[in-house]
């Protein structure tokens, strides 16, 4: 299985109530990252492996290996913040504590501005032109089309548009895939603009035993000539 780059990282989120004006809830930037830990396995500390070979002896041999994927990166972490009531000078009149369990989505995208209210589902050309950017043919074993090839996961909302039947995928539990948590959608608006998206699991047990709010997976082309970071920018909508 391919590895991915994971990064620890806090989401610091700022939930404002509007007082005089109503308006549509949509996903808002984070307003603050605390990134942590980044690390990827390292292959050239596995135990060698051998095998005796006999003169004149024609040997059936299974040999099993891995390699580091050239496409995918992984954000893990936990998400804190207030409850404000504030006005357009982010003066607070008054701030409540978000409390200890949180529920909504991630969203991470390598656009700063995405038209919420034309987010839906990514389809098969996005899909094309995602693997496009990564270098990637649809065969290839981590291409966007074998990763995000499910569509069962929990449907939601973004702003007032209703999320269900996207191609997903779900992130691991403790090394093994977990099939209800750690949903990861693909998302983009109509200008094309592609959107990561999991599901919050508030204070969940997650891929390498920690305990954490969001796990979710995004593109990034390592392959060669392309080797570098990629920023993405972080957004939020919570429940």
């Amino acid at each position: 299985m391919a590895a991915t780059k994971a990064f620890g990282i806090t989401l610091l989120i700022i939930l404002i109530l509007a007082t005089l004006q109503a308006a549509a809830a949509v996903p808002v930037p984070a307003t603050g990252l605390t990134p942590g830990e980044s690390s990827r396995r390292n292959l050239s500390t596995s135990d060698n492996t051998n095998a005796s070979a006999v003169a004149g002896n024609v040997t059936h041999l299974d040999i099993n290996a891995l390699s580091i994927t050239t496409s995918w990166a992984g954000y893990y972490g936990n998400i804190s913040g207030n409850i404000v009531l504030a006005d357009a000078n982010n003066d607070s009149f008054y701030e409540w504590s978000n409390g200890t369990s949180i529920s909504g989505e991630v969203y991470a995208s390598r656009n700063d501005t995405i038209d919420w209210n034309t987010i839906n589902c990514s389809n098969s050309t996005h899909i094309a032109q995602e693997e496009t950017y990564l270098g990637q043919t649809s065969g290839d074993a981590d291409s966007v089309t074998n990763t995000f090839n499910e569509t069962d996961h929990t449907a939601f909302n973004v702003g007032t548009r209703n999320m269900n039947g996207c191609p997903s995928t779900n992130a691991f539990t403790s090394g093994a895939l977990d099939e209800n948590n750690w949903h990861q959608i693909f998302l983009s608006d109509d200008q094309d603009r592609k959107v990561y998206t999991t599901i919050i699991n508030s204070s969940t047990t997650g891929y390498n035993g920690g305990t954490w709010d969001f796990q979710l997976l995004v593109a990034e082309n390592e392959k060669t000539g392309s080797e570098g970071t990629t920023l993405y920018y972080f957004f939020t909508e919570l429940a």
